[in-house]
């Protein structure tokens, strides 16, 4: 019989381990197969999953699924006694004798993980179900009924919040979308089937439990069978289901009955009469989800397994990365002390222009993009990030660039302008000595106006190595304690104040001594024979001239 297969141990052992899996795998980005129930509120979905399981779930007027109901049927030997277990986040699992309390036990898990309200949450809630009369063991995800207005204090956004819940569940190519949409309903014209389309727009892993069968309409038979208007081609189909009327509910009748009155009804109803046994009844609903259940786990099985090895592997490596436990104070301090080590070893060798492999590769790479090999060309490819961590380089850099920038503030001594001011000031300055010797004041003068032009550049080459300076050891550090834990920002924090006010302590240091030699070269001297020699030169050319006068 088809029962005793889709029950064999084999079966329910796969189905076992893929709810097991889907459960501790529930906020990874792995999907497994699952079965979702979806559709507009007050469709009749409850009822479908009732007739289903033979439990009784909680009912409202308004929305009564507030979070995804994982529903889970066990079918269990006759000499066994049913219950049913139930457990969410913060709460343990529950085990229920009586099937009557599963209601409310549901309805406590849902104000636990939703709150009071009419609000919804993506937590799920986890119901096993042993029963006896179960045809074969499956498992169903309930999710909320896609309500458009809020009411009753609900969220603004709990229309989008409820779809974005449902395309959540619906979007994994290894899920099947069982649509619960009334009888009177155009199938097409279903929420639910837009928002399922839009992932699977050949409709081949969609089903439709067809709800509230006794108020269909005209030409049902072959609107279940996809044919004439308001139908919908599905490769799973479509399987009608009669639900429990409020008078059913109210007077209790029980779940097996119910199963009696289905099947009379389909058998007495004309407008079902030349429709095929697998369209009709709760219990050819079973058989259909089971049958799609166990294939799809079969044939997605092999590929998920091997999603998790990747995953395994890819988590281990992630754990040979992690730094050793730090339990013990002196763990700490080992940590620490290795840490600080590889710091001042790192900073060492950029200063001596020792650079790692990786950045070395990066340098050569840089240099090679362009062919033009200009000594200008090479250092503008090589020095394009002003705080990388070569150290001695750009130091180096830096240096030659405020050289140049000094030399350049001086004035053009040989110009024209230049000797104009120097004949000026001797001129002004005529009778206080020999006209062969300029007063020294002169000389003094000239000097003073050249030397304070060292001032700038050398305060801005400070300023640039200290900002150069803080920002590649604080890069460094960061790199050395890359690891995420509990003590990086602690120290991190504390460590780049020290660096900060070791830094700010050194500049001002190099300032004051350069202060003081700017100082030292106020005082004027010169050992420099160019002034004679230059006389000199004059004086042989003036000879030559006077002896070419002579012959």
């Amino acid at each position: 019989m088809l029962t005793d297969e889709l029950n064999t141990a084999e079966s329910r052992r796969l189905l076992k381990i893929v709810d097991d899996m889907r459960e501790i795998l529930h906020y990874e980005k792995i999907s497994l197969p699952h079965i979702v129930v979806v559709g507009d509120q007050s469709v009749g979905k409850s009822s479908v999953l009732e007739a289903l399981s033979g439990v009784q779930l909680p009912r409202a007027q308004n929305i009564c699924t507030r979070c995804p109901l994982e529903l889970r049927m066990k079918n269990i030997r006759l000499n066994e006694k049913e219950y049913a277990t139930i457990r969410c986040e913060g709460v343990p699992e529950i085990r229920v004798n009586n099937f009557s309390e599963i209601m409310s036990k549901v309805t406590d898990c849902t104000v636990r993980l939703a709150g009071a309200g009419l609000n919804v949450s993506s937590k799920p809630i986890y119901l096993t179900v042993y029963k006896k009369d179960i045809q074969a063991d499956l498992t169903l995800i309930d999710l909320p009924g896609i309500t458009r207005n809020p009411v009753g204090g609900q969220s603004k956004t709990i229309y989008k919040d409820i779809v974005e819940l449902i395309e959540n569940y619906i979007k994994p190519e290894t899920a099947i979308v069982l649509h619960v949409i009334p009888s009177s309903v155009d199938f097409t014209t279903s929420e639910s089937i837009q928002l399922a389309k839009k992932n699977d727009p050949q409709c081949e892993r969609q089903l439709i439990a067809v709800s509230k069968i006794d108020k269909f309409d005209k030409g049902i038979g072959e609107k279940l069978q996809g044919i004439g208007p308001g139908s919908m081609t599905l490769k799973l189909g479509c399987v009608a289901v009669l639900n429990r009327t409020q008078e059913e509910i109210d007077q209790n009748i029980p779940f097996d009955e119910m199963r009696r009155r289905e099947e009379k009804f389909f058998r007495s109803n004309k407008a079902f009469e030349d429709v095929p046994e697998r369209y009709l009844g709760s219990g050819q609903l079973v058989k259909r989800l089971a049958l799609i259940q166990q294939e799809r786990i079969r044939s997605t099985l092999p590929s998920i397994i091997d999603k998790l090895k990747q995953e395994i592997k890819s988590k281990k490596s992630e754990l040979k990365q992690m730094p050793p436990p730090v339990t013990s104070e002196i763990d700490c301090w080992a940590l620490y002390t290795d840490l600080i080590k590889k710091y001042r070893e790192i900073i060492n060798a950029r200063v001596h222009g020792i650079y790692d492999n990786e950045m070395q590769l990066k340098i050569e790479q840089s240099a090679i993009v362009t062919t033009d090999l200009s000594r200008t060309a090479i250092l503008t490819q090589t020095s394009n990030d002003q705080f990388d961590e070569r150290i001695a380089f750009q130091l180096y850099n830096r240096q030659k660039e405020y050289r140049e920038k000094l030399k350049n503030s001086f004035t053009h001594f040989f110009s024209s302008e230049y000797q104009k001011l120097v004949l000026k000031l001797l001129e002004e300055n005529a009778g206080v000595a020999l006209p062969n010797f300029p007063s020294f004041s002169i000389i003094e003068r000239l000097y003073r106006v050249e030397q304070n032009k060292f001032r700038k550049p050398c305060k801005e080459l400070i300023e640039s190595y200290t900002e150069y300076t803080k920002k590649v050891l604080i890069k460094i550090l960061n790199q050395v304690f890359a690891e995420e834990t509990s003590y990086k920002y602690q120290i991190i924090h504390k460590l780049t104040d020290i660096i900060l006010r070791t830094i700010d302590e050194n500049e001002e240091q190099c300032s004051n001594d350069i202060k003081k030699m700017l100082e030292i070269e106020q005082r004027v001297f010169t050992l420099n024979h160019y002034y004679m020699d230059t006389v000199n030169k004059i004086k042989k050319k003036y000879q030559e001239y006077n002896d070419s006068l002579k012959l």
